[in-house]
C-alpha cells in the first residue's frame, strides 16, 4: 500500500484552513446587528425580525459545527500522515537490521 504522507499532511492543513474560514464566516455573520425596528414598526415586521434573527443564529451554529468537524478531520489527517511516516521509518530500520544480520 502506498501512502503519500506529504499529501496527507498538506490536505490536513487545507482542511483546517477551511475550518478557519467557517469560523471567520460565523464571526462575521454573528456580528451583524438586527435593530428592533429595522423592518418597520408593525407586527409582521417584528415577526420577520425574530425569524431573521433565529435564522442567523442557526447559521452561525452550523458554521461553528462545520469548523469543529473540519478541525477534527484536519488534525486526524495530519496525525495519520505522521503515523505513516513514523511507521515507514521504523520498518525501514528493521529491514536494514535484517539485511545487516544476513550480510555478516
Amino acid at each position: 500500500m502506498f501512502v503519500d504522507s506529504g499529501l496527507l499532511h498538506s490536505g490536513g492543513g487545507e482542511i483546517r484552513s477551511a475550518g478557519e474560514h467557517a469560523h471567520q464566516a460565523a464571526t462575521h455573520l454573528s456580528g451583524g446587528i438586527l435593530t428592533t425596528h429595522m423592518f418597520g414598526d408593525f407586527a409582521a415586521a417584528a415577526a420577520f425580525h425574530n425569524a431573521a434573527g433565529s435564522a442567523r443564529d442557526h447559521h452561525v451554529r452550523i458554521l461553528l459545527d462545520h469548523r469543529e468537524t473540519l478541525d477534527a478531520v484536519g488534525n486526524n489527517t495530519q496525525l495519520a500522515a505522521a503515523t505513516f511516516t513514523d511507521m515507514e521509518e521504523h520498518n525501514a530500520k528493521r529491514v536494514q537490521a535484517v539485511r545487516c544480520t544476513f550480510a555478516t
